[in-house]
């Protein structure tokens, strides 16, 4: 191949690489400035304004009952998380007071197999047994 052949090769390989370079950049720049903070309740918002045509006070009262509605819902999501975890210990309970010490041990392998390694700060393995666990936080 001749010597300009393989200049020109290699420019275009360059503009290319630097095409893709730039183009990345610009989807980064796009993504962190405008979807990054396009959440559903600002999708809501935008929705609502374009088709009632809100004056800026609904708006910010509209945004305000959003931020309270989330909050509310995350504190009943949180509670609902509790109780399932309760739930699901008092199951482990049941499961544990039907078996042996051997049979406790592999189920406790297999339930961490299953549902990954637990953070145990109580396991009695006697008469009545209790399954109190915490998951580790995310």
């Amino acid at each position: 191949m001749t010597e300009p052949a393989k200049s020109s090769k290699s420019w275009v390989l360059l503009a290319f690489l630097v095409g893709i370079a730039l183009g990345a950049g610009a989807m980064r720049v796009y993504f962190t400035h405008t979807i990054g903070t396009w959440t559903p309740a600002h999708r809501f918002t935008v929705k609502l304004d374009e088709d009632l045509r809100l004056d800026p006070e609904q708006i910010r009262r509209v945004d305000l009952i959003l931020l309270e509605q989330r909050k509310s819902m995350e504190d009943l999501r949180s509670v609902w998380k509790a109780d399932v975890r309760l739930l699901a210990r008092e199951g482990e309970d049941q499961i544990a007071s039907l078996l042996t010490s051997l049979q406790m041990d592999a189920f406790m392998k297999r339930h961490d197999e299953i549902h990954g390694r637990m953070v145990r700060f109580l396991w009695i393995t006697d008469a009545d047994p209790t399954a109190i666990a915490v998951s580790p936080k995310p």
